[in-house]
């Protein structure tokens, strides 16, 4: 049943419960016009990959659309081949004005749905790439969050380096890496910060961050496991970075 038959079954009771020509009846009909032609959803499917669309309300207008669903599968499906094949081939993407934050993915039934702000959107037109971001997340797909196994800094700091791996507008966003390691940052404050971090250790140990995104995937994430990839334990290998930096 359509969005449309839903909520004509809702107004139809009331408009047939007053005379032909009921004020009520054609208002609400009227609203539900205007509302019916806002509202969008769409599937498709690319290389394997089946992406639900919804924008209950019509918040993002079309050009933006394609790009959010443009930039989602040019990003996914290469992250998915490279770190986790067997990662959902069916993801949803919720455009939700509600939601005060920026984007996420949820947890549960809701691990392969992004949610985004279309505010924010509004705001920073450019930052498509923020779905180049959760969509990693969706790829990760760790069991847990937070904890020993799978430090939170790790994961956003993995999931900014595939941003800049696979990002299409991260320059047009404004977005980057840093460069430069200032005062007070260390390995795990995580995001941008670790995910320079990454980069420049992935360009001395190729392999070493899908190591990582494995072990953590699979519960057998420890620190130890910096030396075994790379031969120097985590806080050396940080020193050096912050020295080449």
């Amino acid at each position: 049943m359509g969005m449309t038959d839903v909520l004509a079954q809702t107004v139809a009771p009331i408009a047939r419960g007053r005379p032909a020509g009921g004020t009520i009846g054609a208002l609400l009909l009227a609203t539900l016009a205007v509302f019916d032609a806002a509202a969008f959803q769409s599937s498709q499917q690319r290389d394997g990959v089946t992406l639900a669309y919804h924008d209950p309300s019509g918040a993002l207008a079309a050009p933006m659309r394609t790009r959010i669903i443009d930039t989602f599968f040019a990003a996914y499906v290469r992250e998915r081949a490279d770190f986790h094949p067997a990662a959902p081939a069916q993801v949803r993407i919720v455009i939700d004005p509600g939601y005060d934050g920026i984007a996420f993915v949820g947890e549960g039934a809701g691990a392969a749905t992004i949610t985004l702000n279309p505010a924010w959107l509004d705001k920073h037109p450019d930052d498509v790439d923020l779905v180049t971001h959760e969509a990693m997340h969706i790829v990760q797909g760790y069991p847990e969050y937070a904890n020993e196994r799978v430090p939170g800094w790790l994961v956003e700091g993995i999931a900014d380096y595939a941003r800049d791996r696979y990002g299409r507008e991260n320059a047009a966003a404004g977005w980057a890496l840093p460069t430069v390691v200032k005062e007070g940052q260390r390995v795990d404050t995580g995001y941008r910060v670790t995910g320079a971090f990454l980069k420049w250790s992935e360009a001395r140990y190729p392999g070493l961050v899908k190591s990582l995104d494995g072990a953590l995937r699979e519960g057998r994430y420890t620190p130890a496991l910096w030396q075994t990839r790379t031969g120097v334990a985590l806080p050396a290998l940080w020193a050096a970075y912050v020295q080449a930096r």
